[in-house]
């Protein structure tokens, strides 16, 4: 059941990000996606994942921070929209140290259940509102296992348990 409720979600969030069928041009990609990395620690207090997930409401600005980690494939190929897992609740594997595993940012050493309530989904949204039409692996530095802290919106469409984040500010720090 867990499982099918893992899939279900990233079903739903690449589903969600793939609406829109326009692509957009690379020159207003250009400028959307530098402005929401910043160079400088997002000031503020960062709230828990989990914590974040059962108490922010659509519209609420929260701050968080993690690892790009909790599913095999974090970032949503052709989408500005990746998986923000919380150090606190889930473990990448590489810090197991009987686990050899290949993908280490999947978290597969901890329970679905932890890893579903330990990731957020980070989306980087156009001037349309909807998640950009480019990936963001590779943006930056930014990669699986990056340390990283948004500061952000709770989307409209987020929930308990499919919990979103439309992110207006992106700090990759040191891992």
């Amino acid at each position: 059941m867990k499982k099918s409720v893992t899939i279900s979600l990233l079903a739903g969030v690449i589903c969600l990000a793939g609406c829109g069928k326009q692509e957009q041009s690379s020159e207003s990609l250009a400028v959307e996606i530098p402005a929401v990395f910043v160079g400088v620690p997002i000031s503020g207090n960062p709230v828990a994942i989990p914590e974040a997930r059962t108490e922010a409401q659509a519209g609420d600005e929260v701050i968080l921070t993690g690892l790009v980690m909790g599913v095999p494939h974090p970032f949503v190929e052709g989408r500005g929209v990746f998986v923000l897992g919380d150090e606190e609740t889930i473990t990448p594997c590489d810090l197991n140290p009987t686990d050899s595993c290949a993908m280490p940012w999947d978290a597969c050493c901890d329970p679905a259940d932890v890893r579903l309530t330990g990731t957020a989904t980070i989306q980087v949204l156009g001037a349309d509102g909807k998640p950009l039409r480019t990936g963001l692996k590779g943006v930056n530095g930014l990669a699986e296992l990056s340390r990283v802290t948004v500061s952000g919106t709770v989307a409209a469409n987020s929930t308990p348990e499919a919990f979103i984040v439309n992110a207006s500010a992106i700090h990759i720090g040191e891992r």
